[in-house]
């Protein structure tokens, strides 16, 4: 008996490994949440890839870009962005909500021109950033090439498209992924995390 339990669990074990489920390459794994118009609460804030994947950007304050990091896990190709969050610290001023598609082909091929952009910087320091800013969100993704420490040389026609811009902060290449609005309120969402 022991001997076919034994057969059984090494059967499943190696079935397991081979699984069907689709490939969602590493795109990045570090994750950031700021703001470039200062004091922000990010209360809940979900970036979902094209395999189901999720990642949470609910950063709580933040005042800064690329503002407050943390390992993300691993996140893909991003298809829909959706959360609530306020302006204000101590004192909200106003309350947002967004739930968006995002065109997930064209993230990609942003991905891809950047991921090819620079001549001699890799992808290990590849980062997604959202950013709040009043009802604006954006999301951003960098590899963090710095021309202080990295070559960041771009190679010939790397961006035929445009794609390829200065980061809010102006130290680095990034490309915006999604530039979108929610909706503003005086007041709690009904819901929401701020709905007490």
């Amino acid at each position: 008996m022991l001997k076919w339990l034994s057969i059984l669990l090494i059967s499943c074990t190696a079935l397991s490994a081979c699984s069907f489920t689709p490939y969602s390459p590493k795109i990045a794994e570090i994750g950031n949440a700021g703001s470039t118009t200062g004091p922000h609460i990010i209360k809940r804030m979900t970036v979902t890839d094209t395999n189901s994947g999720r990642t949470n950007f609910a950063y709580g304050a933040v005042s800064s870009y690329p503002g407050a990091s943390a390992d993300i896990g691993r996140i893909g190709i991003p298809k829909k962005v959706e959360g609530y969050w306020s302006k204000g610290w101590d004192e909200y001023e106003e309350y947002y909500y967004i739930s968006s598609l995002i065109d997930s082909k064209l993230a990609e091929n942003k991905i891809d021109t950047l991921r090819d952009y620079y001549k001699n910087h890799g992808d290990y320091m590849a980062a997604m950033v959202l950013a709040v800013d009043g009802p604006r969100v954006r999301l951003i993704y960098t590899l963090n090439c710095f021309a202080k420490f990295n070559d960041c040389a771009p190679r010939k026609n790397a961006d035929p498209n445009g794609w390829v811009v200065r980061s809010p902060d102006d130290t680095t290449e990034v490309v915006v992924l999604f530039d979108g609005t929610g909706e503003a309120s005086d007041t709690p969402f009904p819901g929401s995390p701020y709905d007490k």
